[in-house]
């Protein structure tokens, strides 16, 4: 690992040498590659995580363009995971990239996660978040839940056993249905939250709880929610989306 590229990182005190040392170690697998998983792996690959995988099924969409900085018009009609692992390894060639192009099942998800030392999320559904949710509190694996709807991004950190799952909060998160509304930057600053959310968590840094922020009216907000020991996820195992 060549340090001279992170010199600007490791002068902050907080990750310091000790971190990006660390942080070239560990590897992530980010559940989309659309607005949020794009921008995530992006500036995951650029912060020098050892191995990063994006899994998604999908193609680029001109719909695409407006919220990720990483795609063009040159790229519509191709897998997007397959775009990301071409340019993500251009931009940092000492990180190990892998495009999956799968769709996210109860089937195969534990064998796509299995070797991760955190998930993330990049999914526009309830339906995905719930069994990346059911898979981490059964295998004990750290996850970043992360949304984005008009103007409002909400981020929390999930550690199994020790903070509140998805379930425990899931009656905070409207389930929305249709196209969804989204201002451009939203996602890049609601991914940014998320990355700095899972270097914490992979550093054995304290996290934040749940976080929302407005970036319409510039309001943030951290909410410290209690994990809910009737929870029929974390508490009492029942992974019904598995």
């Amino acid at each position: 690992m060549d340090l001279e590229r992170y010199q600007r990182q490791i002068l902050v005190k907080e990750f310091g040498k000790h971190g990006q040392k660390l942080l070239s170690k560990r590897h992530v697998v980010i559940i989309g590659g659309g607005g949020l998983g794009s921008n995530s792996s992006e500036i995951l690959a650029r912060l020098g995580l050892g191995r990063i995988d994006v899994v998604d099924d999908d193609t680029v969409e001109l719909t695409n363009i407006h919220r990720t900085s990483i795609f063009n018009e040159e790229d519509i009609g191709s897998f997007k995971c397959q775009v990301l692992e071409e340019k993500l390894q251009k931009i940092n060639s000492e990180v190990k990239i892998k495009g999956i192009q799968k769709r996210v099942t109860k089937e195969n998800i534990e064998s796509i996660v299995k070797n991760a030392d955190i998930i993330l999320d990049g999914t526009d559904n309830m339906q995905t978040r719930f069994l990346i949710n059911d898979v981490s509190i059964k295998n004990g694996s750290p996850w970043i839940y992360a949304g984005v709807y008009s103007t409002v991004g909400m981020v929390m950190g999930i550690l199994p056993k020790q903070t509140p799952c998805l379930k425990c909060i899931s009656q905070s998160i409207p389930e929305k249905t249709g196209v969804i509304p989204v201002l451009g930057n939203l996602p890049l600053t609601t991914a940014s939250i998320e990355c700095t959310e899972a270097i914490k968590l992979l550093l054995g840094k304290s996290l934040s709880g749940l976080i929302i922020y407005d970036i319409w009216k510039q309001q943030f907000e951290q909410i410290n929610i209690k994990r809910n020991p009737g929870c029929s996820c974390c508490g009492n195992e029942i992974f019904e989306f598995l």
